[in-house]
């Protein structure tokens, strides 16, 4: 294997770290709620710390890959996941419940941030499109931690061992791979640590892709089963199929994306995923029965997800290589505004017992990234 060929299984390998220990954790929030005595509301209120606080582990981990290196970065950061996952473990009530919190979702903003980072500079090395990839892996390893979690409590583990497990599994991949992320090049020139020269145009125009996709991703993962159940009568047994359908049409575009990419470049992609993401949305809320509403979140998975490393990718290519990895870190904060934008949009529809129009949310919303398209050019640009 090439240099960059352990590069790429090293970036890859954090990507599913991330996801991973995100799922394992995030899945068993109903374990939470017994544990720390709390109802939905404080569930949300949790969730909503950890996209804030992720917000400044992003920021940080911009400061520190300028300071030293991305790959740094994202070795500290990865570490901190695991850290922060065993605190989430052992924390024994509310109070401390939060904290343990706060201090993974500094870690996951990190890893959010750093791990794109990382991906763009494999991308460029290898001179090819792999950015669907690894976002690809991302989503291989929330199945695989949801089916972990889903495993742990059918056998009775408990939550601090389960977690405690997944931080050790975490430690040991790094101290095996993080050798081989790809540190900054010597000829380039670092930014200020405020960010003074950064072209901010680029950010602004894909940090508003990211955070239309995050809003409907958000609300789509958090509402579907109980659209499918609750507006179009689905069977307990069938509901849940919105949500592997959305996911199963993610993995293909994520995976596919990049053949397609090299094949008629990240404009038309952006575009055709749009177009197909927005038909997806309008049958979804369009739907009379169950299997149509099924069939359309497929769509919307398999017609968005793409866009999210393509806006990476397009950011970088559009900044220079020596703003790179300040930029990315400044956009990735859209990620978490997106979430807490659109869980709460699409929630309050939803509470309100407007389902079918709660999904008219993102209907609207995601049609604005056409508006982007032309400039999702520059993502060519980090591997043609």
């Amino acid at each position: 294997m090439t240099d960059f060929g352990r590069a790429r299984f090293a970036v890859g390998a954090g990507f599913f770290l991330q996801g991973l220990v995100f799922a394992a954790i995030v899945t068993q929030t109903p374990r939470f709620k017994i544990r720390f005595d709390i109802g939905d509301g404080g569930i949300t209120a949790i969730l909503v710390v950890v996209a804030v606080i992720s917000g400044f582990g992003s920021v940080l981990a911009g400061s520190i890959s300028q300071r030293y290196t991305s790959a740094v970065a994202f070795r500290v950061a990865l570490l901190w996941i695991g850290v922060g996952a065993i605190a989430v473990g052992v924390a024994p009530n509310l109070a401390s419940g939060v904290c343990a919190f706060a201090v993974y979702g500094l870690g996951v903003g990190g890893v959010d941030a750093c791990m794109n980072m990382q991906g763009v500079r494999v991308q460029e090395a290898l001179g090819r499109s792999v950015m669907g990839s690894f976002h690809g892996l991302w989503s291989v390893a929330g199945i695989i931690g949801a089916l972990y979690a889903s495993t742990v409590a059918h056998l009775h583990v408990s939550l601090t061992i389960s977690l405690v497990v997944i931080a050790a599994v975490c430690w040991l991949t790094v101290a095996v791979v993080s050798r081989h992320f790809i540190a900054a090049r010597e000829h380039e020139v670092s930014l200020s640590a405020g960010g003074t020269h950064l072209p901010w145009r680029p950010v602004v125009i894909f940090g508003a892709v990211i955070l239309l996709f995050y809003s409907s991703d958000t609300g789509i993962l958090a509402w579907c089963s109980i659209y499918l159940k609750d507006a179009l009568n689905a069977s307990a047994g069938l509901a849940p199929l919105g949500y592997a359908a959305y996911q199963a049409g993610a993995l293909i575009s994520r995976f596919g994306g990049d053949i397609l990419i090299r094949r008629i470049g990240s404009v038309r992609v952006a575009v055709i995923g749009t177009g197909l993401g927005t038909a997806g949305l309008l049958a979804v809320v369009a739907a009379p029965e169950p299997v149509t509403a099924i069939a359309a979140f497929f769509c919307v998975g398999l017609g968005l997800a793409i866009v999210v490393p393509l806006a990476f990718a397009g950011i970088a290519g559009a900044v220079g290589r020596e703003a790179q990895e300040v930029a990315i870190a400044r956009m990735n904060i859209a990620n978490y505004a997106g979430a807490i934008l659109g869980g709460g949009l699409i929630g309050g529809a939803a509470s309100a017992g407007h389902l079918r129009w709660a999904f008219a949310i993102p209907l609207v919303l995601v049609p604005l990234i056409f508006l982007a398209a032309r400039s999702f050019s520059s993502a060519d640009h980090t591997w043609a």
